[in-house]
């Protein structure tokens, strides 16, 4: 019987958490060989990660432009004919949902955001009406709908017009032992001479490092902040930071090719962040054994540091559950109770382990067979 082909669509091969993703559920491409593999780029961008070695990709040329995309792609599938496509991302996901009818391949969309979130934080008015109007109209039609956490799959079933018999959630992989040896790299790039707790995520809104910063002045925490990432918030970050009188304490190196030495390093890993499907540094930081303070964000976080499990009441906005430390999100004070259990060494000993222990539901050999068992429609 000949091969299925498998084309994996996406927007481009940046740094963000869905390039990771793909490239990881790629890493297990060679143990299916009834599936040949081909990976398309809708943007001609610079790829900022590596494919695994051996797999075949096409970059298509549609300038970031929804119209674009879907004229290309349409170009593109006409040619190539694939059995099944998987895409990442709003835009390729929407252009692999409107032609999968016309052109009969099996459609599966992977969504990583919790969208609703996503886009009320982004935009707002008629651009937000647009925003999610676009995926509303598109998603139904895919054959498979998977969710990166249970509540990105819940979002895209009661707010984008999504079938729940198409709908599933298959959590990201995680390549452990690979990311446990690059932070064994001799490196200090990004890095302070002095004790360091680290962030890891864009420079935007949705992360709100502001919030962040406001619970590290707030806090009793002695050490330097190393917040890794690059964005269009730099600027007004940088001014904030001279404002509250924290320069030189506060480190904001960018992008780093490999950030894991500098995770590693830190005391423990925290973050403010609005929005996430399924947090990728986070749980990278737990696959190094960090203590993790995460905002109780709208998916991902609860599912993997309290197995999903409801929150009592809290007089300060500080849950210390199962995995880590939760935090009411968008409150700079409860944020700052969180920091101030990890100044206890105890605590953040029994963190750090736990955590460990935590990110292994989460390899790429327990959650990549579930992946490309969907994929294939076993």
């Amino acid at each position: 019987m000949a091969a299925k082909k498998i084309v994996f669509l996406i927007n481009s091969i940046l740094y963000g958490g869905a390039e990771r993703a793909l490239c990881n559920i790629l890493c297990s491409s060679d143990q299916y060989p009834d599936a040949s593999v081909e990976v398309v780029v809708l943007d001609d961008l610079p790829f900022r990660r590596s494919l695994p070695s051996g797999v075949r990709y096409t970059v298509l040329n549609s300038k970031e432009s929804l119209v674009d995309s879907v004229l290309e792609w349409r170009k593109y599938v006409a040619k190539a004919r694939p059995d099944i496509v998987v895409s990442f991302l709003i835009r390729a996901n929407v252009c692999n949902a409107l032609l999968s009818k016309s052109y009969s391949y099996r459609s599966v969309i992977c969504e990583r955001m919790h969208m609703s979130s996503h886009l009320t934080i982004n935009h707002s008015g008629l651009k937000l009406h647009a925003a999610k109007l676009i995926p509303r109209l598109a998603y139904p039609f895919a054959d498979l709908v998977l969710g990166v956490s249970d509540g990105v799959t819940k979002d895209l079933v009661e707010n984008f017009g999504v079938s729940l018999r198409r709908a599933d959630t298959v959590y990201n992989p995680y390549p452990i032992e690979d990311i446990e040896t690059s932070a064994l790299e001799l490196t200090n790039e990004g890095a302070p001479s002095k004790e360091y707790i680290v962030s890891v995520g864009r420079l935007s809104k949705s992360k709100n490092v502001k919030t962040l910063l406001d619970a590290f002045l707030l806090s009793g925490e002695s050490a330097d902040l190393v917040v890794l990432g690059e964005g269009e918030c730099r600027s007004e970050l940088e001014s904030y930071i001279d404002a509250i009188g924290l320069s030189g304490r506060v480190h904001l190196p960018g992008n780093i090719a490999n950030p894991f030495p500098i995770v590693k390093g830190a005391k423990y890993f925290v973050s403010a962040s609005l929005n996430e499907g399924f947090p990728n540094a986070m749980v990278e930081a737990m696959c190094l054994g960090k203590p993790i303070v995460m905002s109780n964000c709208q998916s991902g976080p609860l599912e993997i540091l309290n197995d999903n499990q409801d929150l009592e009441p809290s007089d300060n906005g500080c849950w210390p559950v199962k995995f880590g430390v939760l935090c009411e999100p968008g409150s700079a004070e409860a944020l700052s109770e969180g920091i101030n259990i990890m100044q206890d060494p105890e605590q953040r000993q029994f963190y750090g382990s736990v955590a460990r222990v935590r990110a292994g539901d989460f390899s790429l050999e327990k959650v990549n067979s579930q992946y490309w068992n969907k994929f294939l429609g076993h």
